[in-house]
């Protein structure tokens, strides 16, 4: 080998996590090595967060130019221009590359090396005529887009979700496979940039959310124009004159759908192929790396987060695991890593959001549940905007302890954050009831559903003992 390195941490991958952890490291001074193969920042700067919210903003804009009649502003319609959407995409996703880059991290005090990756035994990972023998590795590798074996797939032309941000011309139509959150912000986004999509979902879209809050965003989406075709299993694809024509099976019977273009907004597939995870001794199932609950693989030397291993593939996730496995390996003082307290969001309009447990699995586990509503309509900056579509949802045991929440509404995803805060943190519903939001801000309806606890047969029974006691005081 040309050069040995000894780091304290080696991290294989350049994704959020990976960049997350070896950043942090190094500005406590701990000596890291970050290997990427392919582009830094991963996926979420092609395909994923950053260019799909660039879109969403896009098309968010025009929707609210459409609305801008009801409050009195009136003027001539705006027309999406997809060269210029193009460049509004690629702008965003230049602007957060330069946070990623290889020579930032190097500022910050990060060795970046630049190749693939891979174990030659328990200690030592290879990069080209690199060898890196750290303390500590840990694997960040990012998934790749992997569609599904539709019959007929290799005779088409279809669109990964990173082909459909780079169209230069506006599609006539568009059917979109795929029925998580990333289906859903992708489908009504094109539809409010004028093209008539057509979402055909594997299951019921957002089937592991709560049902009462998933309805009103799917309700949404239909009035907006999208078509939401479910439990749809795709049983041919062929080309047709203007396009692309996919058959289907559903419970309602077999149905044909024809578009100019195909996006695939499913399917993934982890990059561990040619990482060595034999020759490291790491264990591994079904693609994807196993663990226990701190992260740790079954080499004791190597720890694996995010894609890497199962659960739910996001960007928090990633850095929360982050987080939590750099503290394990600094201070030797394992936590286990806490799935619940990471939100999910889609990004939809309204957008929906969760953290924590959800009501079915809260009311099997506790039998003192409370169920807590605040509706939008009930909020003056949501009534001033109408913006009043949504409901924020919390469960609570009896003595106060927050188990969940969801909120379906404008700005969830940025108000589920004090909730995932308060979960973390093992705060109480008394202490968000305590919050002083500015008025008016639709932050308030986190404040209103908490003082609902102590509404009539809700208050704690030591809070109404204590008042009671005090009340034959006069």
């Amino acid at each position: 080998m040309a050069e040995e390195l000894s780091p304290d941490i080696c991290v294989i991958g350049g994704g959020p996590g990976g960049i997350a952890l070896a950043t942090a490291a190094a500005r406590l001074g701990v000596p890291v090595v970050l290997v990427e193969k392919g582009r830094m920042g991963g996926a979420n700067l092609t395909r994923g967060s950053v260019p799909s919210k660039a879109l969403i903003a896009a098309a968010a804009l025009r929707a609210a130019l459409r609305r801008a009649p009801g409050f009195g502003i009136a003027g001539a319609p705006f027309e999406a221009d997809f060269a210029g959407l193009r460049d509004h995409v690629a702008e965003a996703v230049a602007s957060a590359s330069a946070h990623a880059s290889a020579e930032r991290l190097a500022a910050l005090g990060v060795r970046v090396v630049a190749g693939a990756a891979a174990f030659t035994d328990t200690r030592t990972v290879a990069v080209g005529e690199t060898a890196i023998r750290a303390r500590r590795f840990v694997i960040a590798a990012g998934a790749s887009p992997k569609p599904p074996a539709f019959p007929g797939l290799g005779d088409i032309r279809y669109l990964t979700v990173e082909d459909a941000f780079g169209l230069s011309e506006r599609p006539a139509s568009l059917v979109i496979y795929g029925d998580d959150a990333r289906g859903l912000e992708l489908a009504l986004a094109w539809q409010r940039l004028g093209i008539e999509t057509t979402l055909l979902a594997a299951g019921l879209p957002l089937a592991d959310e709560d049902p009462e809050l998933s309805a009103i965003v799917l309700d949404r989406l239909r009035a907006e124009g999208v078509a939401i075709r479910p439990n749809a299993t795709v049983t041919g694809l062929a080309n047709a004159r203007d396009g692309v024509r996919v058959t289907f099976a559903s419970p309602s019977g077999d149905a044909t759908v024809e578009a100019t273009h195909l996006v695939i907004a499913a399917g993934r597939a982890v990059d561990l192929d040619g990482l060595g995870l034999h020759a490291g001794k790491i264990d591994h199932e079904d693609g994807l790396i196993l663990v226990n609950r701190n992260r740790r693989t079954s080499n004791r030397r190597v720890y694996a987060i995010g894609d890497a291993v199962a659960g739910q593939p996001s960007a928090a996730r990633a850095e929360y695991e982050a987080a939590e496995v750099l503290r394990s390996i600094l201070y030797r003082w394992p936590r286990p890593v806490d799935p619940l307290a990471v939100p999910a969001v889609a990004f939809t309009d309204p957008a929906l959001a969760r953290v924590g447990m959800g009501e079915v699995e809260a009311a099997r586990r506790y039998n003192d549940l409370h169920v807590l509503r605040w509706p939008f309509v009930e909020n003056e900056l949501a009534t001033a905007e109408r913006t009043t579509a949504g409901v924020i949802k919390v469960l609570a045991r009896a003595d106060g302890r927050i188990l969940g929440a969801a909120i379906v509404g404008r700005d969830a995803g940025e108000m589920i954050g004090l909730w995932s805060l308060a979960i973390a943190r093992g705060m109480g519903i008394g202490d968000i009831a305590t919050m002083i939001p500015p008025y008016p801000s639709r932050m308030d309806v986190s404040r209103r559903v908490a003082e609902t606890f102590g509404g009539l047969g809700q208050a704690p029974r030591r809070q109404r003992r204590i008042i009671e006691f005090l009340r034959k005081f006069g």
